[in-house]
């Protein structure tokens, strides 16, 4: 990477390579969730986290994607990296810088909603006693 003649990094961000990055850290939170389901060992205190990870990770997530895609599309294209704070020119540049994080957030926290999900419905259907259902 280098700079172009106003100081920015080249070439600039592309929507696809963010939302890859944000789908690749979300695969990691995704695993998290699921050895972290296990450490709860009542049955009532894993579905309930196992729900309140699904609900929250989709209404969080969905909000700072729409933002960041917002973002985006008021960017037009100019779409700057964190190290580039230091090359904005007016107040409104900011919004350049934030449609990158808002995204990649955005698909951190949904990727893992729907293995937080389905582990919840596997356990709230698990048989009595089994080590799925806990204690």
């Amino acid at each position: 990477m280098n700079r172009g003649e106003d100081g920015v990094l080249e070439p600039r961000l592309r929507l696809g390579e963010v939302v890859a990055r944000g789908a690749a850290s979300g695969a990691g939170a995704a695993l998290c969730v699921v050895v972290a389901a296990f450490v709860f060992q009542k049955h009532d205190d894993r579905v309930d986290f196992l729900e309140a990870t699904s609900f929250l990770g989709l209404l969080t997530g969905t909000v700072f994607l729409l933002i960041g895609l917002f973002f985006w599309a008021c960017s037009f294209g100019e779409v700057l990296r964190w190290r580039d704070f230091l090359t904005t020119t007016s107040p409104h540049d900011v919004v350049s810088i934030a449609a990158p994080s808002l995204v990649r957030a955005g698909v951190f926290l949904l990727v893992p909603v729907p293995v937080a999900f389905g582990l919840g419905e596997l356990v709230a259907s698990a048989a009595g006693g089994s080590w799925l259902w806990g204690t």
